[in-house]
């Protein structure tokens, strides 16, 4: 009974962003690494029956926080709602 509320609490880490591994994006959005790296994942990254677009592998972890649902946001937005939930901004 407590673990659907656990799930709830480790995918919302950031002031209510969605935080997901890298590898479980099933949304389109822009998304922040821990390090601060961008993705923009679009639709069509998404579509079923299509490959990944992009894999990223990393020692440290994958995690990543979608800032956005519209991947087409302007990098200038991307960087004040990362700064505004205290992410690290490396773009």
């Amino acid at each position: 009974m407590t673990e659907p509320a656990k799930t709830k609490s480790a995918n919302r880490l950031h002031q209510g962003f969605l935080t997901v591994p890298f590898s479980e994006i099933n949304f389109p959005g822009v998304y922040v690494t821990q390090r601060g790296e961008m993705f923009r994942v679009p639709n069509e990254a998404l579509a079923e029956g299509r490959s990944p677009l992009l894999v990223w592998e990393s020692i440290e972890g994958s995690l990543v926080s979608r800032i956005s649902e519209d991947p087409y946001t302007p990098i200038s937005k991307c960087r004040q709602l990362a700064a505004d939930a205290d992410m690290p901004v490396n773009f």
